[in-house]
């Protein structure tokens, strides 16, 4: 018969052995809490810091409705920050972070945000009249219904940016890169857009009445209803745009390349076509009536029902 004593050592080895698993498993659950909590903790110091004025970075803070005014935030980390309802009255935001910001019906007239970063941010309805946006980076961004009335985007970056109904009135963009951007119904009229890339850019019932676009890039954008009243397309590369019922009523578009375009009911009405690349495009049911083909390159052109600049309809 085994001794008493070391059935009881065997039970208090088998409860230290439970007791000791209890612990390993519970070990990263606890070492996990106590990050978080490190975590929300430093959250707090960073935003009490720059609340303070202490610090200019507070990524990824809660600063939804913050007074922000007079701020010199130049080169702040701002990236992931809830900026709802912040205020910036002449407020220094040159070269800025605010990646993947919410700034959702930001007040943002008249600022500097030159070279800012913001990327994917949320800036739908956001107000940016007269903004200065030269050289920031915007692709990604969400500016759906935003106002960028006369504000200035030389060279920035808004590649895929979000623009659905954005108004971009006046605005200078000269360099400015719109590649794979949605701009369908935004109102861009006289928009300077020199030199600017608008690469599969959707253009769908977008307003670009006397915009100018001289050495633009549209290749393979969509122009379905988009109104080119009178706009400037000198030597623009329009290859491979799509659409229907595109408006280019008296556009300029001398020595511009549509070759393979498919524009079918579009309005060339007195529109300058001379020289231009017209090679394998597809004009049926079009109206180019007065329009200006001298010199054009006309190989493979598709006119199919088309109004000729004679006024005869092409068999």
């Amino acid at each position: 018969m085994e001794p008493r004593w070391r059935s009881h050592i065997r039970a208090l080895s088998g409860r230290c052995g439970a007791l000791f698993v209890a612990i390993v498993i519970a070990a990263p659950i606890l070492g996990s809490l106590l990050l978080c909590g490190a975590a929300v903790t430093a959250a707090a110091q960073d935003r009490e810091a720059f609340l303070a004025g202490r610090s200019i970075n507070c990524p990824g803070c809660n600063l939804a409705g913050a007074n922000l005014d007079r701020r010199d935030l130049t080169g702040a980390d701002l990236s992931g920050a809830d900026l709802r309802g912040a205020t910036f009255s002449r407020t220094n935001l040159r070269g800025v972070n605010l990646a993947g910001a919410n700034l959702a019906d930001a007040p943002f007239k008249r600022r500097d945000l030159t070279g800012a970063n913001l990327s994917g941010a949320n800036l739908e309805g956001a107000t940016l009249h007269r903004a200065i946006l030269r050289g920031a980076n915007l692709s990604g961004a969400n500016l759906s219904g935003a106002n960028l009335n006369v504000a200035v985007l030389t060279s920035a970056n808004l590649q895929r940016a979000k623009l659905v109904q954005a108004l971009l009135f006046q605005v200078e963009a000269g360099g400015a890169d719109f590649s794979g951007a949605d701009l369908s119904a935004a109102l861009m009229g006289s928009a300077r857009l020199i030199v600017a890339k608008l690469d599969a850019a959707d253009l769908t019932f977008a307003d670009l009445f006397e915009a100018r676009l001289t050495n633009a890039s549209l290749r393979g954008a969509k122009l379905t209803d988009a109104n080119l009243y009178a706009a400037t397309l000198l030597r623009a590369d329009l290859s491979g745009v799509t659409g229907e019922r595109t408006n280019l009523t008296r556009a300029s578009m001398r020595t511009a390349n549509l070759a393979g375009a498919v524009l079918r009911g579009a309005d060339f009405f007195q529109a300058d076509l001379v020289e231009a690349d017209l090679s394998r495009a597809d004009f049926g049911f079009s109206r180019l009536s007065a329009a200006k083909l001298f010199n054009a390159n006309q190989t493979d052109t598709k006119f199919e029902g088309a109004i000729m600049p004679d006024n005869t309809v092409h068999p």
